[in-house]
């Protein structure tokens, strides 16, 4: 199957987009805005990534305007996006409303913005769509072009729409007396929620309308988390480094939930960059169709690994 790649002028209220498509799924990454991949489904299917199509949810902070030169307002838009780790309100919520300078691939495109005044970082990212089958390749890259030195963790964030369930395996070694996994656990999640099911195999979330938020973030040693929502399974990967440094104690998978979305974090080892140097960590996305309504085992059974 051909891999089509062309711009449109307008898709819902995201302004000029890249549509990617093999014929059997597709997306759609903005290009007036962002980068973000906004959309991605099978082919005329639904959305399986939340949006904020109307801009109903922006992120007001005091300090952006002095920081960056660029207002108080960072928009969330939703779908898919790159960060760098540890968060920080002066350094993740960086106004990134400018346009996006595109490389149309063979496969997809590269997705370049300016670098961010204040940080100068250039966070890029290239998208790769096969051919043959229901796969997504992503490979995100933060560059330092600021003359200086910073530590950091390029931070790929999906944020997925509400109404399922997301997965993601136990890490556990056999090493006799030692411990052999840690949970890192935001100060505002309640370990008792009721959206959050601890098991021996796995964790999983069922994101719903609680208003409360919940993050929890772990070392996935396997390198992979599911979701599974409208007939479809999610899989999101990445390669795990488990003796590599990574950034919140130790975490190279981080999940959160509101009543809005649910986001799939994975997270690169911390890199320290001097000017003209970069750091790139690369996921890869699976969409499997599953019309029938299996539980967290049956779903990891099947798809996990």
């Amino acid at each position: 199957m051909p891999v089509n790649v062309k711009r449109v002028e307008q898709y819902e209220n995201f302004g000029a987009c890249i549509h990617i498509t093999n014929g059997v799924i597709e997306l759609y990454a903005t290009v007036d805005r962002g980068p973000r991949i906004i959309h991605l489904s099978l082919c005329g299917g639904e959305n399986l990534f939340w949006t904020d199509s109307k801009s109903e949810a922006p992120t007001r902070i005091e300090g952006l305007d002095l920081a960056f030169g660029k207002g108080d307002t960072y928009r969330i838009l939703g779908g898919h996006r790159l960060w760098s780790s540890p968060e920080h309100v002066l350094n993740s919520y960086y106004p990134d409303d400018d346009p996006v300078d595109v490389a149309i691939t063979p496969y997809g495109c590269v997705l370049t913005p300016p670098v961010q005044k204040g940080t100068c970082l250039q966070l890029v990212m290239e998208v790769r769509m096969d051919p043959e089958r229901e796969r997504v390749s992503v490979r995100h890259r933060i560059h330092n072009v600021g003359g200086g030195v910073v530590t950091l963790a390029p931070w790929a964030i999906t944020q997925l729409a509400p109404g399922g369930v997301e997965v993601f395996p136990q890490s556990k070694q056999d090493i006799a007396l030692l411990p052999d996994r840690v949970f890192v656990v935001w100060p505002y999640t309640d370990m008792g929620d009721h959206r959050l099911k601890w098991s021996d195999e796995y964790i999983a979330i069922r994101p719903d309308s609680t208003d409360r938020p919940l993050k929890i973030g772990m070392l996935n040693r396997p390198g992979y988390a599911l979701y599974h929502n409208k007939g479809i399974v999610f899989k999101k990967m990445w390669n795990a480094l488990p003796s590599a440094e990574y950034p919140d104690f130790g975490c190279n998978f981080e999940t959160y939930t509101n009543k809005n979305f649910i986001e799939m974090e994975s997270l690169a080892p911390l890199s320290t960059l001097c000017d003209g140097q970069s750091a790139t960590h690369e996921e890869e996305w699976f969409c499997y169709k599953e019309p029938d309504a299996l539980d967290e085992a049956a779903l990891l059974d099947k798809y996990g690994g």
